[in-house]
């Protein structure tokens, strides 16, 4: 990790500082650290001391956590879900077909697809049997 991050230099006329900023869970914290006091090396250090205290009070969200987050772009209803249609190239006609999408995260790093076709399921079967694999998915990981 970055040794600065969350960490921005604010330079002013008559003075300068560092500000530290940090937000989990929609939360905002942030406190300012002025050159006055000891000059540019102490307020940094401060402000790294400041920083690390708070990342380990203000904890996250886990994977799991983020997994089950409705995101603002979510065309579904359900968190990891989504619609495609994909053209199928092998063939001159290029036809297209429909699918519902699982998708999620098992440990870092690795994504796992489960992909059903509305052609083969329906439209209804196909949305349910993606929400089921995405639980499924979800309740693996790590």
């Amino acid at each position: 990790m970055h040794a600065n991050r969350n960490i921005t230099r604010i330079n002013r006329q008559s003075t300068g500082g560092y500000l530290v900023r940090i937000t989990r869970k929609g939360k905002l914290r942030s406190k300012y650290f002025a050159d006055v006091d000891g000059g540019k090396r102490k307020a940094l250090q401060e402000a790294r001391l400041y920083r690390d205290e708070l990342e380990s009070k203000m904890r996250g969200y886990s994977s799991k956590q983020l997994a089950k987050k409705e995101r603002a772009d979510n065309t579904s209803g359900y968190p990891g879900v989504r619609k495609a249609t994909e053209a199928d190239p092998r063939w001159p006609s290029n036809p297209c077909y429909n699918y519902w999408i699982a998708q999620w995260s098992p440990s870092k790093g690795v994504r796992r697809t489960r992909r059903f076709s509305v052609e083969k399921y329906g439209e209804e079967e196909a949305f349910r049997l993606a929400v089921q694999a995405r639980k499924r998915g979800v309740a693996s990981m790590e």
